[in-house]
């Protein structure tokens, strides 16, 4: 009996769900604050593209090559990006709010680590922050998940077992 395979789409919307979960949780129990709560989103996307790579290969039974391992994990991870951005624009626009406080936090932050002497400009960098909201969260969006998906697919790649000549060895087993 054949191993039905998780496609791309499917694998990156099961990723995608977790990491809605993830980030709601984050935005309505008011931990967007904290400074290392965000760090296990990242680990949360490599992790996950990991499990997906290694999940394709056994699916497979193994008989695929380490490229097609990594394809099918970058794949996903774009398919993934898509979706999360939407999800990001929607979440942020339909709870402008949450968006507000993400900047008052940022500006706290970036004021406390700041010298006396840099507050002014620290205001004006926070001023041009605001105004790029959307290009800065979109770039670092796709930055980032293009980074760890990358990682991710690599290790997983890595990581999986692989017999990409498993085809050809039942041929020559006919054969013979």
């Amino acid at each position: 009996m054949q191993n039905k395979v998780l496609s791309s789409r499917n694998g990156a919307l099961i990723l995608l769900l977790v990491l809605v979960v993830f980030t709601l949780l984050m935005n309505i129990g008011g931990f967007q604050g904290n400074r290392v709560l965000p760090w296990l989103s990242y680990i949360i996307i490599v992790l996950g593209i990991m499990l997906l790579v290694t999940k394709y290969g056994k699916d497979l039974n193994n008989s695929v090559s380490f490229g097609n391992l990594f394809a099918y994990g970058f794949k996903t991870t774009a398919i993934l990006t898509i979706f999360f951005v939407a999800f990001s624009v929607l979440f942020y626009m339909t709870f402008p709010e949450y968006k507000d406080q993400l900047l008052e936090i940022s500006k706290q932050n970036a004021l406390k680590d700041a010298p006396a002497d840099k507050r002014e400009q620290m205001e004006k960098g926070m001023e041009m922050f605001k105004r790029f909201f959307w290009v800065g969260m979109i770039a670092g969006i796709l930055i980032s998940f293009a980074i760890l998906g990358a990682l991710g697919s690599v290790i997983g790649a890595a990581v999986a077992k692989k017999n990409p000549n498993a085809f050809q060895d039942d041929v020559n087993q006919i054969g013979q």
